[in-house]
Order: C-alpha cells, then structure tokens, then sequence
C-alpha cells in the first residue's frame, strides 16, 4: 500500500470522527436562516481563498451541525442540483457577523431555491413550512437571531406588490416562530438590468413599512451573467447584510434588559486559612456561585481581580472552574494576580484574556469600561521598571500630602490609559450612552483602599453625566457610596471571605438604572442613573 494511499484512508476515516467532535461543539449558537432565490443560493464561483471552513461557524444539515463551508446552500431541502450550489451572500455575512462577536458561535440554517417566486415562500407553501420546520429543529442548538432574505427576481413585473408580499411573509415567520421582534433583512437586486429598479426602489421603504427590518443595498456590486452576482459581490453584499443585522440587533438592545454576572476577589491559592480568608474554600464557594450565574441569561460576567493570593500556578483551579460558566468572563486586573515571580508577571494577562490589562465593550445604549488599576504599582511590574518607577514616585508624592492610601498593594492609572478613558466617556456622553467601569481598585469612599490617584480619575471623568458607576473590588467587606455627581461607587464583597455557601450577584441594566440582585451576603441595591 502506497504511503498516499495510506494517507487518504487514515484521512477518511478520521474525518467523520472531526465532524462529530465539531457537531457537539455547536451549542448554544446565535442562528441564523438564509432564505430566497438563486442569489441566496449562491452561483458565484467559490475562489481558492474561500473555500476553508468559517471558524466559529456551523452550517444545519437538517439533522446535524458541521463546519460552515462553501457550498453553504448545499444542504437546502429545496435546492436545485448540487453542481448549481456555489457562493452566496451567507459567506460574506457569517464572516463578518462572527468577526464582529468572535466569542459568540454562528448557526446557518441556509434554505434556498433558484428560480422560485415569493408566492412559493407564502405560508402553507412547502417553502415556507420547510425552513420552518428546520428552524425550529436548529433552535434546539441556540436562539434564532434573525433572517436574511434575498428574492424578487421572479417578481419584478409585480414591483408594486412587492412590499405588501413582503411584509405578509414577515409577519407570519414572526408570529410561526414566536419571535414578534425577530429582525429581517432583504437584500436589493442586481442592478444590471433596469426592470429591476422599481423592487429595488421598494424595498428601500420597507424599514418605514415594516419595524426591525433592514436593506442590503447592492450599489457597486456586478453580475457575472446580468443576473447573479460574481464572487466580489457576493462578499460585499454578504457584508451589508451583516450590516443590517448588527445594527437591528444592537437597536433591540437598547430597548431591552439586559444582565450579567458579577464576582470578586476568589483569591485562591492552595495554603491554610488566614483569620477570614478561605484561601483553599474559596474554590467550593466558586462551584456552588456558577450554576446560580448560569440560571440567568447573562451577556457577559466580570470579575473584579484577585482571582488568586498568589503564585502563578494558581491560576488553573478557578479558571477551570470558570469554563462551567455559560456567560463569558471579562478579568480585570488585581494586585494579587501579580503575587508572582517577576519573569512571570508579563503573562498574567495573557493567562486571563486581557492582555493589555484595559479596554471597553459595548452592548446596546450601555459602555463598559474595563480598567487596569495595575497600570502604575510597584507590584504589577518588576522593580526597575517605568511602570514600577512611575508608582514609587507617585507614592512619594502621595505620601508627602498626606493621603492615606500609599501602600504597596494600591496602584493607578497611568497618563495613556486616563486619556483613553477620558476619550471612552466624552464619546459616550456624546452619543447619548451610559459608562459603567470595572476596576479592582475603588475611587472613592477614601479609605485607604481606594485607587492611588482616584481624585485625577475622577477629575477626569467623574463629572461626566455619561458615568454611572465604578464597580470594583479590592476591600472584601465591599462598600457603597454616591459622589455629589450622582456616580455610584459599589465595592462587591470578596469571595475568599464568603460567608455564604455562594457569593456574588447579578446586574440587570434597564434603561435608566441598575438593579442589582445580590447573591449569599451581597447585598440587594437599585443605581439610579443621572
């Protein structure tokens, strides 16, 4: 037997077993139904460079997820021939729909047929209760975020009942699924012939027609035969429909609720328990905090530094602990995390998935400012260091006026990182959103905990009516305080001192304030906005 032989053989019968692994990997995904014509289908040519599977991206089979690759109309239970099955919009889209959220995992339920009109897609058609019927099948693996829509072709002499069809189809996919405020993007026809125009003249109205709907304009796109679009095209458009989707979906967020989960200072690190701190405990307190955290239906959870006492190999009992959670976590940075050997301290971002120590997010109407209150300390960086050597200075002078909080374990905020967040909020105040920052460190009450230069933070920002709150951590017996600018300051009780079987809480984000449900002894409180 060859040794090419071989190969193919072992490839073979490897391939099923790779797939299956990928399949199981496909829960909780965001979904996605691709619908409509020959356009949809795809009849571009699918060039070299696109034809690798989308990571992150699953394609329904009808029974089962696999890897997302061109053809993805392949799999359609209404489509013509196989060998007519090429490049569609769907690539473009998923794409960029997962670059856009790389933590969240993409669904296709892509259902197409060249050549159909809109009356085939009514309810009651076989069209319309085949891709229902793999709807609901693929809901089962996640939620069903929106629809894309690409037909009307076969429909052109009919332009001016275009919109009333439409909307009819619209309606009855958001009343069959459940989904009243399911969002629906259609994309524009090809603009080669001008019989086109009036659908797409249309379809542009359809948004004032019809709410949480979008139009994938097809401008600077060309047909390869007057009709389908050629592979250049089909990206672009893809992208477009993306577009509309991310923008229908961030409008329904800032109309809806949201939450996410909050934790701080776990603090483990395999030693006995010192007066209130349960270094080894801590873990048993984290198991029982993440199913509570995983019965709601959380955007993200954070937690607030501290995640061990110290040393680096440290890191891998509650971090594996964390990967229980259904929510991905955001990890700020705490003084405790750097409790290791200066040749290590230069991965404890990498080790956390938060490199730079300071970024923001955003969903819906909502900022989140995550902040490094290691950036200048004489623990987050070894001795000799501008970051080390900026701190020892800003102690000095700290401590010749007086103030109470120069110690070892407290850091600040260097210049860059101020400036940056000074930029996040004056942005946001500009477009009419609201802040809420994480750090480790609190600003205010001043009690000897709170971050080495809070007054600059606060000079900076805190008069900002964009500021909601600054959540930390760092002083386990938490704390709550309200400045004269109406900015919350809530400190959250650390876990390692959890004297409850389970502690931490819950944030819900209404449009004008934060609830906040405590878990164990984390008290129950309502953030006003300004």
């Amino acid at each position: 037997m060859s040794a090419l032989f071989k190969k193919f053989v072992f490839l073979v019968f490897l391939l099923p077993f790779a797939i299956n692994l990928q399949a199981q990997e496909a829960k909780d995904l965001d979904i996605y139904l691709a619908i409509g014509q020959s356009n949809m289908a795809g009849r571009a040519e699918i060039l070299p460079d696109l034809k690798a599977p989308l990571e992150g991206v699953y394609l329904f089979t009808g029974k089962e997820w696999i890897p997302a690759v061109n053809p993805l109309n392949l799999y359609s239970s209404v489509r013509k021939v196989v060998s007519m099955q090429r490049l569609g919009p769907v690539y473009g889209f998923a794409r960029k729909m997962q670059s856009e959220s790389p933590e969240r995992k993409i669904g296709l339920v892509v259902n197409a047929k060249g050549g159909s009109v809109i009356a085939e897609w009514m309810p009651g058609t076989l069209f319309f209760n085949e891709i229902l019927s793999r709807a609901r099948l693929a809901a089962e693996s996640g939620e069903i975020k929106g629809i894309i829509w690409h037909q009307g072709e076969g429909d052109v002499k009919e332009a001016d009942q275009y919109l009333g069809k439409i909307g009819h189809l619209i309606t009855a996919f958001r009343d069959s699924l459940n989904l009243p405020e399911l969002p629906f993007v259609v994309g524009q026809l090809s603009e080669d012939k001008p019989v086109r125009k009036p659908l797409n003249d249309f379809l542009v109205n359809l948004p004032q027609e019809m709410p949480n709907t979008g139009v994938a304009l097809s401008y600077g796109t060309t047909a390869f035969d007057s009709t389908h679009f050629d592979s250049p095209s089909q990206i672009l458009i893809g992208e477009r429909y993306a577009d509309q989707m991310i923008k229908l979906l961030d409008a329904k967020k800032q109309t809806d609720s949201f939450s996410f989960g909050v934790l701080s200072d776990i603090q483990y690190a395999d030693v006995e328990t010192v007066g209130k701190r349960n270094y080894r405990g801590t873990l048993e307190t984290l198991k029982r905090t993440i199913p509570i955290l995983n019965a709601y239906d959380l955007e993200f959870s954070v937690h607030l530094g501290d995640l061990i006492d110290r040393d680096f190999e440290s890191f891998d009992a509650p971090l594996s602990i964390l990967e229980d959670s259904e929510a991905p976590f955001q990890f700020v940075w705490g003084n405790h995390d750097f409790s290791v050997l200066d040749s290590l301290k230069q991965r404890v971002g990498e080790k956390i998935n938060n490199q730079k120590g300071y970024h923001s997010f955003e969903i819906g109407n909502m900022v989140f400012m995550v902040v490094n209150g290691m950036d200048i300390s004489v623990g987050g960086h070894p001795e000799g260091s501008k970051n080390h050597t900026q701190a020892l200075e800003m102690m000095e002078t700290l401590e010749k006026g007086g103030a109470n909080n120069v110690k070892p374990w407290n850091g600040g905020v260097g210049q860059e990182q101020l400036a940056w967040m000074e930029s996040i909020v004056q942005n946001a105040e500009k477009d009419g959103k609201h802040v809420v920052a994480f750090c480790h460190y609190p600003l205010l009450p001043e009690n000897g905990l709170h971050l080495l230069n809070h007054k600059e933070v606060m000079d900076r920002i805190g008069g900002s009516p964009a500021m909601v709150a600054w959540l930390s951590g760092h002083h386990h017996a938490g704390n709550y305080f309200k400045d004269d600018n109406g900015m919350h300051h809530l400190t959250f009780l650390g876990m390692v001192e959890a004297e409850t079987p389970a502690l931490g809480a819950i944030v819900t984000v209404k449009k004008d304030k934060l609830i906040i449900h405590g878990i164990g002894n984390e008290e129950d409180r309502i953030l006003n906005f300004r």
